[in-house]
């Protein structure tokens, strides 16, 4: 039936462009498809999408609201937490879409609107379970429950929510990835089976945020506070095995989902007030003739945004609006390119303090998963010491 209305589906409409359906449509009608997904593996065997986003100048947008996640703890209960680095594949990923038409059988999971491949929240907490109990962690444990979430011991039919929240993980290279079974009587693959990948070296943003709210225990006591430093800990120690040991996604025990144990922009955040905050940002302000490129937030105005680095206009895009703009010139215009590079994103948090009434949260900053865990240890010994109390 999916043949028949695909055979249809493109006797109507011209999908040259489409090779999905182009080969679905050869084979409901007979002919020889094979072509057309060897031409399109040899197209996808590795695929950058940054051309084609940056081609959309949707650069900034993007970065804000897809790659990247800002997460506001000044709303939320006293000690929460945020665990966030950027990891770097040391083997592929690999998921499963439920894209019914695609031209081949094992497409990566994708987002419905840029189809950017991804790891979904409900992923990362599934393969976090996995790796936790491996680690020991019984899933029916009432602790593993209060975390993760799952069935109360006393009905199956109610679930409990956990304190973890995971975010989207998205990124920006596919691949293929060629698996061939062997035989066990000759030992040689006849049939390699293609899987969409996201290959090795790519990064992604990794976001877990930590909420201690608790139905029987009181907020204020020790033996709460002790329990979410535990978690922390914990936690910690999951993280480490799933991402170095057990992998995450698709074909695990065959290895991949496997990253390198050197983590970019590593830091965990923890709203309290038991530690004083004695770090401060350098920020490097913009000069007087820039700040007509700029809002009040300190974010780029509409009319300077583009497809060149950055998100900001080239320099061919910005001599086309030459005549728009009342003063300045390319060069300068340069110069203010490279300013934001390198100190847009903490001007617009330097501005952005300035305007919160709430205080700054401590954090400890890490590069590897052993690091990870020593922060976890250091912050409970803090807490527990109860400095700045």
């Amino acid at each position: 039936m999916i043949y028949d209305w695909c055979s249809s589906a493109c006797s109507k409409y011209n999908f040259d462009n489409n090779p999905q359906f182009m080969y679905h449509y050869y084979v409901a009608t007979g002919k020889d498809a094979e072509n057309i997904r060897a031409d399109w593996q040899k197209e996808n065997f590795q695929s950058d999408m940054k051309q084609e986003l940056e081609s959309w100048h949707l650069d900034a947008f993007l970065q804000e609201n897809i790659f990247e996640n800002n997460i506001n703890l000044s709303v939320l209960p006293e000690n929460s937490f945020v665990i966030q680095f950027k990891v770097i594949l040391k083997k592929p990923y690999i998921s499963i879409d439920e894209q019914d038409f695609y031209i081949i059988d094992n497409p990566i999971r994708k987002d419905k609107v840029f189809s950017l491949p991804y790891v979904a929240p409900s992923s990362w907490k599934g393969s976090l379970r996995s790796a936790l109990y491996h680690l020991g962690c019984n899933s029916e444990d009432k602790r593993i429950q209060s975390i993760i979430g799952g069935n109360t011991l006393e009905n199956d039919e109610i679930l409990t929510k956990g304190r973890i929240h995971l975010f989207p993980s998205f990124f920006k290279k596919k691949g293929l990835e060629i698996i061939n079974p062997h035989n066990r009587e000759t030992r040689v693959g006849t049939i390699p089976i293609p899987f969409e990948c996201v290959p090795v070296g790519e990064s992604g943003l990794f976001t877990l945020l930590y909420v201690p709210y608790n139905q029987f225990l009181n907020s204020n006591t020790k033996e709460f506070k002790n329990q979410i430093l535990d978690d922390l800990l914990l936690l910690s120690q999951g993280l480490q095995f799933m991402f170095l040991t057990y992998g995450f996604g698709a074909k695990t025990p065959s290895g991949f989902g496997i990253v390198e144990d050197k983590l970019i922009d590593g830091k965990i955040t923890l709203k309290t007030k038991s530690i004083t905050v004695s770090m401060q940002i350098e920020v490097k302000p913009p000069e007087k003739v820039f700040e007509k490129y700029l809002k009040e937030d300190g974010k780029v105005k509409d009319a300077f945004i583009g497809g060149g680095e950055d998100g900001l206009l080239s320099n061919k895009e910005y001599n086309q609006k030459t005549s728009q703009f009342k003063d300045g010139s390319l060069n300068e215009f340069k110069r203010f390119r490279t300013w934001y590079k390198f100190h847009g994103s903490d001007w617009q948090k330097h501005l952005q303090s300035e305007n919160e009434t709430s205080a700054k949260w401590p954090f400890w900053n890490f590069g590897t998963f052993d690091e990870l865990i020593n922060a976890a240890i250091e912050i409970k010994q803090k807490l527990s010491e109860g400095e700045g109390q």
